[in-house]
């Protein structure tokens, strides 16, 4: 453990570093998560003009599911969504060749090599402080007994949405390069932002189990609420979260094995 503390540590330090020396060039990124924001936004208020509730949340509601769609995405794009991305040009380059001969666990490596942490900052504070106090905290129907396991399912949901990430990029190590297939993740995110109780039985089955694309927002929203049962919605997605870092773990030593067969 204190070893791997170090590897986060030292990339922390390499990760800052580099955006610090270019920083003026990240400007763009805040600009657009602003107008990806604000557009939010008014998609809330023009839907609400004209109804009181939709899928059993008020406009209030939606607003706090929006509060914790858009920090779900900003802490997964902070810790592991940079180094994905980093890992699909190394494949692509071959230059994964240089990790591989690391006295470091590969696995843990790739996933925590960066963090744009003055980016995320940066991009989403402004953002989120602008939520926040569009929300009225006193109106929610918060307590601490559903707070907690919706923390956890949140948690639970920030692991689920790297493996998912994760399995939308491994093909780059059959087909050399998985941009395009990992970019369905950017289309999938936007369930961040729609409630759990919208969707119909069988495709909370499916965004839950095989696709579990809404337990981070949608499941811990709907849990911190008070609208879903605390307890069984976290030991489900706990259940779910380790199956899918088992897989993950057998396919990237499978994937390895390919890598390193095809290189030599």
């Amino acid at each position: 453990m204190k070893y791997r503390l170090q590897i986060i540590k030292a990339n922390i330090v390499n990760s800052f570093q580099h955006e610090t020396a270019y920083f003026a060039e990240n400007w763009s990124n805040f600009l657009s998560t602003l107008f990806y924001t604000l557009a939010l936004l008014l998609f809330v208020n023009v839907l609400y003009s004209n109804i009181k509730t939709f899928a059993g949340y008020t406009k209030n509601e939606m607003m706090f599911l929006v509060f914790i769609g858009q920090l779900g995405f900003y802490i997964g794009w902070g810790l592991f969504s940079e180094s994905i991305e980093i890992l699909n040009d190394d494949i692509q380059k071959g230059s994964l060749d240089f990790v591989l001969i690391k006295p470091v666990p590969s696995l843990f490596f790739v996933t925590f090599r960066w963090f744009p942490l003055v980016s995320m900052l940066r991009d989403s504070v402004p953002t989120m402080i602008v939520i926040f106090y569009l929300i009225d905290w006193k109106s929610l129907a918060l307590s601490a007994v559903n707070i907690w396991p919706g923390i956890f399912i949140f948690a639970c949901g920030q692991i689920l949405w790297h493996c998912i990430r994760f399995l939308l990029v491994l093909p780059a190590f059959w087909f050399g390069n998985a941009k395009a297939i990992y970019s369905i993740a950017y289309t999938l995110s936007e369930t961040h932002d729609l409630p759990l109780e919208g969707y119909t039985k069988s495709m909370r089955i499916l965004f839950t189990t095989i696709l579990p694309i809404i337990i981070l927002a949608a499941v811990s929203c709907s849990v911190m609420l008070g609208k879903s049962n605390g307890p069984v919605m976290a030991l489900w997605s706990f259940a779910v979260t380790c199956i899918f870092v088992f897989i993950i773990n057998v396919l990237w030593k499978i994937a390895l094995r390919n890598y390193t067969s095809a290189s030599s």
